[in-house]
């Protein structure tokens, strides 16, 4: 699948509510054929791995409260399903997630397991994952990218992410007294 067609399912699926957007993914996905839910989910793993950067990884610390190695790929998984242009903006500038949210953490729902569903209940066989290697180089993830920064230095988050932490954090101690 090419990523014109698999952007089109990502943004036409979604939805502010989380169950719903989760549905109308796996509503989108059961039009496809059960091939093209495989090469649908290569393509959403790849953006996922694209997305492992330390500064997203700040980004997810920041508007999450504190992100685990599991909550980063939850967070990624949320981000590659806002769709291309928040995605692809993030890429840039995680900061500009701030024109997107409203103060409240983010989860990626499941979304990532959309395909799998749909591509059982489409074959009837338990083989999603053999025929995603087959699709997908079968090499574990790289380390996130970009220069390592303590993402407890609320000084340093601010300085990264002055809109997120306008949004998620309160304001510093010296400007409440």
């Amino acid at each position: 699948m090419d990523w014109k067609p698999f952007w089109k399912v990502i943004e036409d699926a979604y939805r502010p509510d989380a169950i719903e957007h989760f549905e109308a993914v796996m509503d989108r996905l059961g039009q496809l054929k059960w091939f093209e839910v495989v090469e649908f989910q290569a393509r959403f793993d790849e953006a996922v791995a694209s997305a492992n950067t330390i500064a997203l990884w700040g980004a997810a610390h920041v508007i999450n409260g504190g992100c685990s190695d599991d909550g980063f790929r939850d967070f990624r998984v949320w981000l590659v399903a806002r769709g291309r242009h928040p995605y692809e903006a993030a890429l840039r500038n995680p900061d500009s997630l701030a024109e997107i949210l409203d103060g409240d953490p983010v989860d990626g729902f499941g979304i990532d397991a959309a395909a799998l569903r749909v591509y059982e209940a489409k074959t009837g066989m338990s083989d999603f994952f053999e025929r995603l290697d087959k699709v997908e180089k079968d090499a574990p993830p790289p380390p996130p990218e970009g220069p390592d920064f303590d993402f407890e230095d609320e000084a340093e988050l601010r300085k990264r992410y002055p809109r997120l932490c306008h949004l998620y954090l309160t304001p510093p101690a010296e400007a409440t007294e």
